[in-house]
């Protein structure tokens, strides 16, 4: 069973020019897609799963509720979590997730499928609203 992981990636190298932190370092997993979401407060998206692709979402400045819930078990629970700048989340395939902005907020989201074409939409399910 792959569960949702929220982590803090602390800092690889720090000198007077600034600090290096590595955000995803496997060969494991590798990311075909990179791109940034703006959330106004308030603002609540996705409500969906995907099939195949795994996702990763950084926090870059705000507040967002993450909630989801696997659809493999049919009696799992709906978990939430509050993620604040620095925080990293991964989400496998067949979890639901849904965001809701607690304040204007910026995140990174990567994901291990391309969005190219038909990629994004073919890969994802939209779900009974978790949030």
């Amino acid at each position: 069973m792959s569960t949702v992981k929220i982590t803090r990636p602390s800092p690889v190298h720090e000198d007077d020019r600034g600090i290096i932190t590595d955000l995803i370092n496997t060969a494991e997993n590798p990311v075909y897609h990179i791109g940034m979401i703006t959330f106004t407060k308030g603002a609540v998206r996705a409500n969906h799963y995907h099939k195949v692709s795994e996702q990763y979402d950084y926090i870059l400045e705000g507040s967002i509720e993450l909630v989801t819930k696997e659809t493999d078990h049919p009696d799992a629970e709906v978990q939430t979590v509050v993620m604040h700048p620095g925080d990293l989340a991964y989400i496998p395939a067949n979890v639901i997730h849904a965001y809701r902005a607690l304040t204007p907020a910026t995140i990174i989201d990567m994901t291990t499928r391309s969005r190219e074409a038909t990629g994004y939409e073919d890969d994802t399910v939209r779900a009974e609203p978790i949030l």
